[in-house]
């Protein structure tokens, strides 16, 4: 299944494109779970992750969200 993990800001908003207002995006790759999907996105990010797929940045203040293709299709 395809990951993405969705750029959001230090109170927990959405960081949003500003020409096209979709969500800031990065992909992450196939992976067989989410959990594999969320162990690869901290480890590209240099993040951690805080509770189920909640991910923050290590760098700075803020983080992301790791999602499949089927829950960013909702968002």
């Amino acid at each position: 299944m395809k990951f993405v993990a969705i750029k959001i800001c230090p109170n927990g908003g959405t960081i949003r494109e500003p020409k096209t207002n979709e969500p800031q995006t990065v992909e992450i790759g196939e992976h067989d779970s989410k959990a594999d999907a969320i162990e690869n996105a901290c480890y590209l990010l240099d993040c951690r992750q805080l509770f189920r797929g909640v991910i923050r940045s290590l760098k700075n203040a803020g983080g992301y969200i790791v999602l499949d293709m089927q829950e960013y299709a909702e968002v």
